[in-house]
């Protein structure tokens, strides 16, 4: 007997796996300390982990170009200032367990220039003084839930929310405009999402996608994005890159397609979701298998038997 076999890939323009397959490029945090100083990062040579190149200080320094940079081994990285060299993605938690928790505090108004940017289910987002942390415009912004269970979001990860004072002085900028503040408040037109906001939806747009079965060969394979984020709404749009076993590749649109799978082996739907200028990726990988019966008689019994 076959069992089906589903496997989910994180990819949030990004694909979260990355923190466990390193590439040429990727820092990683070792100590704590200052995000320009050099004691506190690791660098990713292409065969092993080694003190950055000579002559580069920090992920983000314009020297040697940042792939993705994780804040891991339970280390607390301050950032008071602008890191302008462009970086893949930042992650801050290396997920191996809610025992450790990962840190990045904002001392000073500061600048990131990546459009990815994740707050993993054991790192935590912390303001130690009243500023603004600012990303650019279209930044994907990710909030992940405690895996495993345990943690308290806004309290061990996340956005920090539990100041005495939380207020709009605490803020976070995606492009030229506030996207949250502490409490809601501010400069913002229409109003700013709140840090507790912005926990619970998962960060400012998400999707997470799943089907139904069966997923047998020749019949139809529901699909759905199960979109979210607080930038989610009704003009969000979605598009399905399908990659096939054997074959070309092909499309799929809408939030909730179906497909009917014409071979049998692993399928990947990897579902985009776009509001306005901000997009986010994930995937899901389906086993298809044959569900068709063999009908075996023996005089005058007759068999079904499911392969």
């Amino acid at each position: 007997m076959r069992f089906l076999k589903t496997y989910f890939f994180f990819f949030f323009v990004f694909s979260l796996t990355s923190i466990f397959s390193q590439s040429l490029g990727d820092f990683r945090s070792v100590n704590d300390g200052l995000w320009t100083n050099p004691a506190s990062w690791e660098y990713f040579n292409g065969s092993t982990w080694v003190s950055p190149p000579a002559n580069t200080n920090y992920p983000g320094d314009g020297v040697v170009t940042a792939n993705d940079v994780v804040i891991a081994n339970g280390t607390n990285i301050s950032l008071g200032s602008n890191i302008a060299g462009a970086i893949n993605s930042v992650t801050i938690g290396d997920e191996t367990g809610t025992a450790v928790i990962e840190t990045l505090t904002i001392t000073n108004t500061s600048f990131l220039n990546t459009t990815n940017f994740t707050i993993a289910y054991d790192g935590l987002l912390f303001f130690s003084a009243n500023k603004t942390f600012s990303l650019p415009a279209g930044t994907n912004f990710i909030v992940e839930s405690p895996n495993p269970d345990g943690l308290v979001l806004g309290t061990d990860h996340g956005l920090y929310t539990q100041y005495a004072s939380c207020s709009a002085s605490k803020t976070i900028k995606i492009g030229s405009s506030e996207y949250a503040t502490c409490n809601g408040g501010g400069g913002g037109s229409s109003g700013n999402e709140t840090f507790d906001q912005v926990n619970n939806s998962g960060g400012n747009l998400t999707v997470s996608p799943t089907y139904t079965a069966p997923p047998c060969i020749n019949q139809t394979l529901n699909l759905f994005a199960n979109p979210g984020g607080t930038e989610h709404d009704a003009s969000t749009t979605f598009s399905w890159t399908v990659t096939p076993p054997v074959g070309a590749v092909y499309m799929l649109s809408g939030e909730n397609p179906t497909d009917t799978p014409t071979t049998t082996g692993i399928y990947i739907y990897e579902v985009t979701a776009t509001s306005g200028s901000i997009s986010n990726t994930n995937s899901v990988s389906v086993e298809i298998i044959s569900c068709n019966k063999t009908v075996i008689t023996n005089r005058r019994i007759t068999y079904r038997v499911k392969k």
